[in-house]
C-alpha cells in the first residue's frame, strides 16, 4: 500500500520539531504537535507532520516605518483577533478602502458582541481569484477551479486562511504600486497619498502573514489524515502554501548581502520540498477527485527537454570546472536544463501564455535536486552563477506582481558577490 506520509523539515538553522523563527502578528494560540514520524515508514492515512512556520520578518519591515501603528492597531485588534482566535471572531479595528475627509484611513469599529461579519476578511474573499496563484492558467480553467478552491475551503479551515492571506498578499502589492505611482508626481498631496498607500500596503502585508501563519497553525492542529475526503483540501492548500512561500522569498531584500538571501531562499526551499510530499501522498486519490483535471494540467515540466543555446555558455564553465564533483557538475546541468527549458518557451512557435516559464519560475526550487540546495548553502560559486540565471528568468517574468524587481535584485547582488572574474 503507497506510504502516505507526509514529513515537513524545518527551515535551516531551525531545530526539527517546532516552527521556525518569530512569526509577525500575535500569537494563534495553538500549541505546534510534534511531527508525525514513526521510524520505519508511516502506514496509509497517517497524519501529515507539522510545517514549520515561515520567518516573514523581511516582509514586516520592507514598507518602512509605515507598517507600525497601522499593523499594530489595524491587524493586531481587527485580524489579529478575527485570524488569530477563529474568523469570526473580533472584526473591530479592521480597514477597509475609505478615507475620511482628512486622508486618514477610517476603521471599522465592530465588536464581536454584535454579530457583525469582520469586513475585511469579506474583501479578501470577494478579491480571491485562483490565477492570482496560478496565473499561467487560462480563463476557463480559472473560473472552475476557483469556486472549487473556495468551496472546499468552506469546510477546510486551513485552506479558506490560506486564501484570504493570498489575496491580501496580492492587495499589499497593489497598494505598493499605487503607492510608487502617486510618488512620481511632485506634489504635496502625491506625497500624502503615497504615504496612505504605503501604510495600506503595510497593513495587508501584516494580515497576509498573520492568516498565513494562522493557515498554517490550523493544518498543524486538525492533523488531518490523507484519504479520499480531505485530498483536494490537503493539496490545495499545499499548493498555495508553497507559491505564497516563494513570493514571500522572492520579495526578499537586504541590501547587498547575498549571504540574507540565500539564507532565506535555502530556508524556503526546504519547508517548500516538504510541503509537496502532500501532493505526491495523496497522487493516488486525485485521479478521481475534482482536482484530477488542473493537476493533470500541471504535469510533465520535469520531462520537457531544452532546445535552445543561451545555457551554452555557463553550461561548459561548469563542466570544466575543477572545484565540482562529477555529482556536482550533473546536479548544476540539471538546474540549468530545466530554466534552458523556460527560455525555450519564449521562442516557442505555438504559443501557450509562458505557461512553461511561469511554472519553472515557481517551481524551480522544487524541481532541482536537494544537492543542489546544499551547494547554495556551501555557498559554492558554480552554484551560485547557476542562480544567476535564474535570476535572469525572474526578469523575464517582471511584470508578473508576484516577482516584479526580484530578478534584478538578485542579479545584482550576485554580481558584486561573484565580481568580475
Amino acid at each position: 500500500m503507497a506510504d502516505r506520509s507526509c514529513i515537513f523539515p524545518c527551515p535551516a538553522g531551525s531545530s526539527s520539531g517546532g516552527a521556525s523563527g518569530s512569526s509577525p502578528g500575535p500569537s494563534s494560540g495553538i500549541t505546534t504537535p510534534k511531527a508525525d514520524t514513526a521510524s520505519g515508514g508511516s502506514p496509509a492515512g497517517r497524519s501529515p507532520a507539522v510545517i514549520p512556520t515561515p520567518d516573514l520578518a523581511h516582509l514586516v519591515g520592507h514598507l518602512g516605518n509605515g507598517s507600525g501603528n497601522g499593523s499594530g492597531n489595524g491587524g493586531g485588534n481587527g485580524s489579529g483577533n478575527g485570524s488569530g482566535n477563529g474568523s469570526g471572531n473580533g472584526s473591530g479595528n479592521n480597514y477597509d478602502n475609505d478615507n475620511d475627509s482628512a486622508g486618514r484611513r477610517r476603521p471599522i469599529t465592530t465588536t464581536a458582541a454584535d454579530g457583525t461579519v469582520n469586513m475585511l476578511h469579506m474583501k479578501l474573499l470577494v478579491h480571491f481569484s485562483l490565477d492570482l496563484v496560478v496565473p499561467e492558467l487560462d480563463e476557463g480553467m480559472c473560473a472552475r477551479n476557483t469556486e472549487l478552491t473556495l468551496k472546499t475551503g468552506v469546510d477546510a479551515p486551513f485552506v479558506m486562511h490560506e486564501v484570504l492571506a493570498f489575496s491580501a498578499r496580492h492587495m499589499a502589492a497593489l497598494a505598493e504600486t499605487r503607492g510608487d505611482d502617486a510618488g512620481t508626481v511632485a506634489s504635496a498631496s502625491a506625497s500624502a497619498s503615497a504615504s496612505a498607500t504605503t501604510t495600506a500596503a503595510a497593513e495587508y502585508l501584516h494580515h497576509a502573514a498573520q492568516l498565513q501563519t494562522r493557515a498554517i497553525a490550523l493544518f498543524n492542529a486538525q492533523r488531518v489524515r490523507i484519504d479520499g475526503s480531505t485530498c483536494d483540501a490537503l493539496v490545495l492548500f499545499s499548493s498555495m502554501l508553497g507559491r505564497h512561500l516563494c513570493i514571500d522569498a522572492l520579495a526578499f531584500r537586504r541590501g547587498t548581502d547575498l549571504g540574507a538571501y540565500l539564507d532565506c531562499y535555502v530556508g524556503f526551499a526546504r519547508v517548500r520540498r516538504g510541503v509537496r510530499t502532500i501532493v505526491a501522498g495523496a497522487w493516488p486519490l486525485l485521479r478521481s477527485s475534482e482536482l484530477a483535471s488542473l493537476m493533470s494540467w500541471g504535469l510533465g515540466l520535469s520531462r520537457l527537454r531544452s532546445f535552445g543555446t543561451e545555457c551554452d555558455g555557463i553550461r561548459a564553465l561548469v563542466a570544466a570546472s575543477p572545484g565540482l564533483s562529477p555529482g556536482g557538475r550533473e546536479t548544476c546541468g540539471e538546474a540549468l536544463e530545466l530554466l534552458q527549458v523556460g527560455i525555450d518557451d519564449l521562442n516557442t512557435k505555438v504559443s501557450v501564455g509562458r505557461k512553461n516559464l511561469i511554472q519553472i519560475v515557481f517551481s524551480w526550487s522544487l524541481v532541482v535536486a536537494e544537492e543542489y540546495t546544499q551547494m547554495l548553502v556551501d555557498r559554492s560559486p558554480e552554484a551560485i552563477a547557476v542562480l544567476a540565471h535564474y535570476a535572469a528568468l525572474l526578469h523575464l517574468c517582471r511584470d508578473l506582481w508576484q516577482v516584479g524587481g526580484a530578478g534584478a535584485y538578485l542579479l545584482g547582488i550576485i554580481c558584486r558577490y561573484l565580481g568580475a572574474d
